[in-house]
């Protein structure tokens, strides 16, 4: 209507072709403006909505609703044209938004029995064991349902994807499942793996050979933590087995557990996701026997022995410097000993430094056998006494502090993980007992007895 009225004005002015032309280029270039602000509009909000799961729906339709200009006010939004192209309706929109939230955290309980402590490797840094890991989680699904394990198809329930995260290369895993039932009727399913093999430990050798070193298992599940929580377990506790430790004749096994919870990153690439993880460690300690009579005593003696070297007459320092260059000989060869039992790191530890002591008062020796040839013979003899007895008293003072060091710092873990053993065993956790006779008797029975309402898998094959 405004169209032909403003015709008829131009008419009457004498422009009306001109007139037609302008009003015709104006609603050609409106209606165009409008129809490809519309087609942007719509796939602008088809990709919003794929990416964010349509949780803005009423923000793209307020935003991208746009008037055709024509004989009426059209409102077009691109909420219509999508529902009414039947690609993704508002309830499935909705849903979807709500399936994204964070799900309600599922708490997972380990238990990690140490069955078999085997080698301790110190110069790889690992050590071998047979070690049974226990989860158990609830099932809400089987509530009520008194299934036994024969009926349930595990592959389908819900599983929180648990492993060992400091294993090294492919360890022998053996799973049993179960299903547990309280006095509620609540279900809850019992996976027991028994893991054969090799587990990485940055062992801590500052305080070798006097050291106690920790043998850890890391459980971690392959979700998220907003969705696993790995906690201990409320009836169920720790156990390390001594009676099969294999390397009995270098280590000592104590009998307490320690455990301690954290969320670990796998993907460097992205820290936000983080997982849950529970490591559970027990303790060992060095037997110091064979490296305090073979490498402390001997090297003792190989020092001792540079103090003879003075009996040797001032007049022939070639001789004096020859013992003394054998016994310095002798205990690098001893420091090569010790380096071919230790990893390659980057710090002293106590037989280090007590080696590098006794060579520095080996090159002290050999000095003054070498300057002893340059003083005046009336005051050789005199000087000769003074420096024996110094380098007498500082050898012997160091030794008795180098003692005093160890019985201080290295020895006083040993007393505090022998309070800990006392204490576990004056106070030991309910059933400990009970798991202690189930180790001891799983040694020495077949494999082949499995519970009646328990499924036994192999990795993902199921053993019949």
């Amino acid at each position: 209507m405004k169209c032909f009225l403003k015709l008829r004005i131009d008419e009457e002015n004498g422009n009306a072709s001109l007139g037609i032309f302008k009003r015709l280029l104006r609603i050609m270039l409106t209606f165009g403006e409008g129809l490809v602000f519309k087609m942007t509009s719509i796939a602008y909000s088809f990709m919003n909505n794929k990416s964010t799961g349509y949780n803005n729906e009423s923000e793209n339709s307020r935003r991208c609703t746009e008037v055709f200009t024509g004989s009426k006010n059209r409102s077009v939004s691109v909420t219509d044209v999508t529902s009414r192209g039947g690609t993704y309706p508002k309830q499935h929109r909705r849903r979807s938004s709500k399936n994204r939230r964070h799900p309600i955290k599922a708490k997972v309980q380990i238990c990690v029995q140490f069955f078999k402590v085997g080698e301790i490797d110190t110069l790889k840094e690992q050590f071998t064991a047979d070690v049974i890991v226990k989860a158990k989680w609830r099932e809400p699904t089987l509530d009520g349902q008194n299934k036994s394990a024969e009926n349930v198809d595990f592959s389908k329930i819900w599983n929180p994807k648990l492993y060992i995260e400091n294993s090294y290369g492919d360890p022998k895993e053996q799973m049993r499942y179960r299903i547990l039932y309280n006095d509620k009727g609540d279900a809850y399913i019992s996976e027991k793996r028994v893991i054969k093999g090799t587990f990485m430990e940055n062992l801590e050798l500052d305080d070798f050979p006097f050291d106690v070193q920790d043998l850890t298992v890391t459980v971690v599940s392959e979700l998220p933590s907003y969705e696993v929580e790995l906690i201990e377990d409320e009836t169920d506790h720790h156990v390390v087995n001594r009676q099969s430790f294999v390397d009995e004749q270098e280590w000592f096994l104590y009998m307490h557990t320690e455990c301690s919870r954290k969320d670990i990153v796998i993907d460097q690439a992205d820290n936000s996701i983080r997982r849950s993880a529970l490591s559970v460690k027990c303790r060992a300690a060095r037997r110091p026997g064979y490296f305090v009579w073979n490498i402390f005593m001997v090297t003792f003696l190989i020092c001792t022995l540079s103090f003879a070297t003075f009996s040797v007459e001032k007049e022939k320092p070639e001789n004096r410097l020859q013992l003394s260059f054998t016994l310095i000989l002798t205990a690098v060869a001893f420091k090569s000993v010790v380096n071919n039992s230790l990893p390659r790191i980057s710090y002293l530890t106590y037989m280090d430094k007590y080696l590098l002591a006794a060579m520095i008062m080996l090159t002290v020796v050999c000095c003054w056998h070498a300057i002893v040839t340059t003083l005046p013979d009336a005051s050789r003899d005199i000087v000769e006494i003074y420096v024996l007895s110094i380098l007498a008293v500082i050898y012997f003072i160091y030794n008795i502090g180098f003692l005093i060091m160890i019985y201080l710092f290295p020895w006083r873990k040993r007393r505090t993980m022998v309070q800990k053993d006392r204490d576990y065993r004056e106070d030991p956790p309910s059933g400990h007992s009970f798991l202690m006779n189930a180790l001891s008797n799983a040694s020495t029975s077949s494999a082949s007895n499995v519970n009646i309402h328990t499924k036994v898998y192999n990795g993902n094959k199921h053993i019949t």
